[in-house]
């Protein structure tokens, strides 16, 4: 209807049927009659899970053109912070892992992931199928499982504490084959920087000259601190090194000088 610019979401059950369930039942209870409890269980237990889920689409620009103001398309990160929005409202800390998903773009989908597992995806529409459902432009889309979330929520959100002692920051960058996800990288530095590795952010992807064929170079700016003390240079280091050694041996991982 001429509308281009769109942010939509819908809230709705979804049927999911479980492989290797066969659903239905051989005949319907008498229309007249309450059936009894055991029936009435035998009802529900013949058609699929219903989970309720939330589903959100953006296309066109999220700011329109303006005095000062040049027009901005919606992207990718605005589709995930809607998920980060919603995510946050239930406690839920979560991890976007590159993933692959029928109609969506293979280099800009994700799985949501809370607390293990996982609770949804968000990505961008493949060109193709956007321009055969008449969409314009570049479309991106979010599902959640609702259910899920409610059932992973925390049932109290407690603020973190701001520690008194300065942060020491460092970078690193790293040399990967081309393959390996930078979610992975960034959760090997996690896992071995801790307890003192506060956090890791990719800040450049590095593909090309200098490089050998077939291997990126990823760089995080990380963030270290101790609750009861200023680090120092050498500790902070220490802790950066160890999380190199645990994404060279997952994933042969070097530094790049």
């Amino acid at each position: 209807r001429g509308i281009v610019d769109l942010a939509l979401f819908e809230t709705g059950t979804v049927f999911l049927p479980k492989p290797g369930v066969q659903y239905g039942t051989p005949s319907v209870p008498p229309l007249a009659v309450r059936p009894d409890a055991a029936t009435l269980t035998a009802l529900d237990a013949s058609i699929p899970p219903q989970r309720r889920h939330v589903a959100i689409l953006l296309t066109g620009h999220s700011v329109a053109k303006q005095p000062g103001q040049a027009a901005l398309a919606a992207d990718l990160a605005d589709a995930v912070d809607a998920v980060r929005v919603l995510t946050a409202a239930a406690g839920l800390d979560i991890e976007l892992v590159q993933a692959q998903r029928a109609a969506l773009h293979p280099g800009r989908t994700a799985r949501v992931v809370a607390s293990g597992h996982d609770i949804g995806y968000v990505g961008e529409v493949l060109p193709a199928v956007s321009a055969a459902a008449d969409l314009p432009g570049r479309v991106l889309v979010a599902e959640l499982d609702l259910d899920a979330m409610l059932e992973l929520a925390q049932s109290r959100v407690v603020a973190a504490s701001l520690s008194g002692f300065p942060a020491a920051t460092q970078d690193v960058s790293l040399t990967v084959p081309a393959g390996i996800a930078a979610g992975e990288v960034r959760r090997a530095l996690v896992e071995g920087g801790a307890p003192l590795l506060e956090g890791a952010r990719l800040v450049d992807d590095y593909r090309g000259p200098g490089l050998a064929e077939g291997t990126k170079s990823l760089t995080f700016a990380l963030r270290f601190r101790a609750p009861d003390r200023t680090l120092t240079a050498a500790e902070a280091t220490e802790a950066k090194l160890a999380g190199v050694a645990v994404a060279a041996e997952r994933f042969g991982a070097a530094i790049r000088d």
